[in-house]
């Protein structure tokens, strides 16, 4: 129950715009999107503006806040109700069930979130929550300024609060419902280009059953891409809306907080939103000059609130932009070793567009390009989608640092919208053609519910099985290590390279800091992040050293005296220091073990001592 209201706490300043601003002609399935896109949005927004004038989130505050949202939701149900729900509603909670269902299906067997990104996530909102908002730093765990997109934690910081979920579990149950939120946001974006329920639905089932991502998202623990892929669907469709229609001013409202939303969700998903906007912006312009008369009301309605949610993200984008002045490159750039078609990218690429049934999604999103071409109110997003498209092609281009595997992951929204229009399309202009149009309807439809299942068939296992770093064992492992360590308990945990000059840990060692607050080598991928070069460096050191250690010998010893390690956590496997090794070494004491699981008390005070006689 503790968690149900706690996903209802998360919607109710979406539900609370929706029923006092919002659009009550739209049908169901776009008002929902609004409402998770908006409530993300607009609590990234508080979180900023908390942070910029020095407030903290106590109790009593948040209380506060959740009970203003829920007297509005109340009275906006009371005053509009009548007017905001209608049976569309039912059928987009029905569709919301299923992908839901489907979701948290696929990660069953996972004990926390996967791969080694998911803990800096998690190391993120912990100290979210302690810190009772957004931090400056994320010390005493990691040194140095934090700057980083924060949609994700901010929300999943609340969440768990709410939940009362540990910041693991909150990020393993709340990233799987997001991700199936994404269908109903493409959705939102499908259905407000065309206007038809059908490209829109058909795009949704696309997106959750046959396109890998955002699925697989879940295998490498992409939350802040997650968020903004579930906010940037939304952002386009009301710019859709606003464009098209007449927007009282402050419907503008809604555009305002998804681009904030959108901004601080992700960098790539702030380019993708510039992109689209410039195109808008092209078009306006091509359509002034032919037609000798400017549209200025329309184009103040979308200018001015994305200029205002650029403009309220600016506070922490200069942070952003001034600690990452080393790190990130800044605008476009070509690079030699981007621009590769060998056969091991080619098979990559190959592996995060695949499977089969998202290639033949491909083939018909490339015809169905062609045709939007012919539609005017599917020309500019056609446009923006050869540009992701293009972009996607490792030509060698580099924008702002993100690689074309970059725009490979977002390339479902493309993929699944444009191949959801062709098909719908292709459909209609059949239907002109024959008399009996069951004839037409009935095979296409068959043909689409098998693609749909076909594409299921191959993404029901969406866990690569390289990237499962937790077990049930190790789950019980660190449980005892909050029972029965101190605080200031510095573990040796076996680690192998990772990339970049960074190494993780190979098992649930690597977890140590996120969960349990206590410091290992290799503390996150993420340390690098803070600007510290003695640190980072040495860090780095003594990662490298703990993935070729085997052994209690020298090389082990002097890493523990120099780290200043008491502790040490092993899991069975065919790497590094193995606990059948460990059994004979002396300054070693066994404190716990479980199926193939232990942890060791290390003798630090006679590392001296047992380094002088290795070397002896």
């Amino acid at each position: 129950m503790q968690v149900a209201l706690a996903f209802l706490g998360l919607c109710l300043p979406g539900l609370a715009w929706w029923l006092w601003l919002g659009d009550h002609e739209l049908d169901g399935g776009e008002a929902l999107a609004r409402i998770f896109a908006i409530s993300a949005s607009f609590i990234t927004l508080v979180t900023l503006a908390f942070y910029t004038i020095r407030l903290s989130f106590t109790p009593l505050l948040l209380g506060l806040l959740l009970g203003l949202s829920f007297g509005l939701t109340l009275a906006g149900l009371i005053r509009r109700g009548k007017t905001a729900f209608n049976w569309t509603w039912l059928v987009a909670l029905v569709v919301l069930g299923i992908f839901t269902f489907w979701r948290l299906w696929q990660a069953k067997d996972l004990v926390f979130p996967n791969w080694v990104d998911s803990q800096h996530h998690v190391l993120i909102i912990r100290k979210m929550i302690e810190a009772g908002g957004l931090p400056s730093t994320l010390e005493p765990y990691l040194p140095g300024p934090f700057y980083y997109h924060f949609a994700f934690h901010a929300v999943t910081a609340l969440f768990s609060v709410l939940s009362g979920l540990a910041p693991e579990q909150s990020v393993l149950l709340l990233g799987q419902v997001m991700n199936a939120c994404v269908g109903i946001t493409v959705y939102a974006l499908a259905k407000a280009i065309g206007r038809d329920w059908r490209v829109g639905l058909l795009a949704a089932f696309f997106v959750t059953f046959v396109t890998k991502m955002p699925g697989y998202y879940l295998s490498w623990g992409r939350y802040t891409l997650l968020t903004g892929v579930l906010i940037l669907p939304v952002a386009m469709a009301e710019i859709e809306l606003l464009r098209k229609g007449t927007a009282k001013w402050w419907q503008t409202s809604g555009l305002f907080l998804l681009t904030v939303g959108t901004l601080l969700s992700h960098y790539l998903a702030a380019f993708l939103l510039a992109i689209y906007l410039v195109i808008i912006g092209l078009d306006w312009v091509i359509e002034s000059i032919k037609k000798k008369k400017a549209d200025w009301p329309m184009l103040l309605t979308l200018a001015v609130p994305a200029f205002l949610g650029l403009l309220a993200s600016t506070r922490w984008y200069l942070r952003v932009f001034h600690y990452s002045a080393g790190i990130v490159d800044k605008g476009i750039q070509f690079s030699q070793s981007a621009l590769t078609f060998d056969r091991d990218q080619i098979d990559y690429l190959k592996y995060i567009l695949g499977p089969n049934a998202s290639y033949l999604l491909m083939g018909l999103a490339v015809l169905g390009l062609f045709y939007m071409f012919i539609k005017r109110d599917w020309l500019q997003f056609g446009l923006w989608s050869i540009v992701v498209g293009f972009f996607s092609i490792p030509t060698g281009i580099v924008v702002f640092s993100f690689r074309s595997d970059y725009f490979d992951l977002v390339l479902f929204i493309v993929i699944s919208v444009v191949s959801a229009f062709f098909a719908v399309s292709f459909l209609h202009s059949l239907t002109k053609k024959i008399e009996k149009k069951v004839y037409a309807v009935l095979p296409i439809l068959f043909l689409l519910i098998g693609l749909i299942s076909f594409g299921a068939f191959e993404n029901y296992d969406a866990i690569n099985d390289s990237t499962v770093l937790m077990s049930l064992d190790d789950q019980s492992a660190l449980e005892w290590i909050k029972q029965h360590t101190p605080e200031d308990a510095r573990f040796f945990v076996n680690t192998t390279n990772w990339g970049y000059g960074l190494y993780r840990g190979v098992d649930g060692g690597g977890w140590i800091l996120p969960s349990t607050r206590r410091w290992s080598i290799a503390p996150t991928i993420f340390y690098p992040f803070g600007n510290d070069l003695y640190v980072s460096e040495t860090w780095k050191d003594w990662s490298q050293r703990a993935s070729i250690v085997t052994t209690c010998e020298t090389d082990f010893w002097e890493l523990v005296k120099e780290a200043e390690l008491n502790y040490l956590y092993v899991r069975e496997g065919n790497t590094g220091i193995q606990a059948e090794t460990l059994s004979n070494c002396d300054g070693l004491e066994k404190l716990y073990e479980n199926e193939g699981v232990s942890i060791w008390l290390i003798d630090s005070y006679n590392a001296n001592g047992i380094i002088k006689d290795n070397l002896n």
